[in-house]
């Protein structure tokens, strides 16, 4: 396990150089190649998200992982033969715990070509985390945002 709170050690010939692998003054753009807040009006809108993203990412190799997904719109999507079900993992965070510390292993680990996150909610110091370990993991991280405020749910 990769704790990117800790200093880096790099073997030189001779001495120890230490890295920092955690820049803490650095703030992330959630516009970022790896990280984005997608916001979302209604379940059409929802579905275009979701075969759009499932689309850009597809990978032989890898996972989507999918936390909270509206399963109809997924469904509908799969019967239309318009994603494949086949490389979605989905996850339901009232079943299993998606702590924030679940994400950020999940998405240093580098075993998904995405993450998408539904109706998740985090504060600025969270995305920035999430959005460096997506970068560190070359794993795209996408938070679906519904527009109505009343909705969102904090996962951890």
């Amino acid at each position: 396990m990769i704790n990117i709170n800790k200093v880096n050690l790099e073997f030189n010939n001779n001495n120890l150089d230490l890295n920092s692998v955690l820049d803490n003054t650095r703030e992330i753009s959630l516009t970022s190649p790896w990280c984005n807040t997608v916001p979302v009006n209604n379940p059409f809108e929802l579905s275009e998200r979701y075969q759009d993203i499932c689309e850009k990412h597809y990978d032989n190799n890898k996972w989507i992982l999918m936390i909270n997904p509206e399963s109809d719109s997924l469904e509908q999507l799969s019967n239309m033969g318009k994603i494949n079900p086949a490389k979605i993992l989905k996850v339901n965070a009232n079943k299993v715990n998606v702590s924030l510390e679940h994400i950020k292993n999940t998405l240093l680990k580098g075993t998904c070509s995405a993450m998408i996150l539904s109706g998740a909610s985090y504060n600025q110091e969270e995305l920035n985390e999430i959005a460096h370990c997506a970068a560190m993991g070359k794993t795209h991280c996408i938070l679906l945002q519904p527009i109505s405020v009343g909705q969102t749910q904090q996962l951890h």
